[in-house]
């Protein structure tokens, strides 16, 4: 698997509205881009809310050399260590699960979608939809 070539409908930046599970909307920036000899896919993030709160964060994605899964570390603004997602792609999907959380990444119509659901309450945290205004 190479990082380069599922990773490609994700790269560049992208920008747009998330609706979250309090009712909030908020406005939002992530970049994907290619790292470290391509062994790493490098994750930005910034969302500013309704209200003018902001939440930033770094991820970084790798294949899991064991599984050949993908492993995935957010760092954020709340100053939690994270542990590391496991996921894999799925029909064109990136689907994460991570600390009572599934993630989700897609590229539908040109629009990167992304769906944050609790697991334990079926319940979505967050729904995002971005478009690219830059290029891989």
């Amino acid at each position: 698997m190479s990082l380069r070539d599922t990773f490609w409908p994700l790269l560049g930046n992208w920008t747009g509205v998330e609706r979250l599970a309090s009712g909030e909307s908020a406005r939002a920036m992530i970049v994907f881009k290619l790292d470290v000899h391509d062994l790493v896919v490098t994750q930005d993030y910034r969302q500013v809310r309704d209200g003018g709160e902001e939440l930033t964060g770094h991820g970084v994605f790798m294949i899991d050399g064991d599984s050949d899964g993908l492993l995935w570390w957010l760092f954020d603004s709340t100053g939690r260590p994270p542990g590391p997602a496991r996921g894999a792609w799925s029909d064109g999907e990136l689907v994460l699960l991570a600390e009572g959380a599934e993630h989700r990444f897609a590229v539908v119509d040109d629009q990167l979608r992304y769906r944050v659901t609790a697991v334990d309450a079926e319940l979505d945290q967050l729904l995002g939809s971005y478009r690219r205004i830059s290029g891989h």
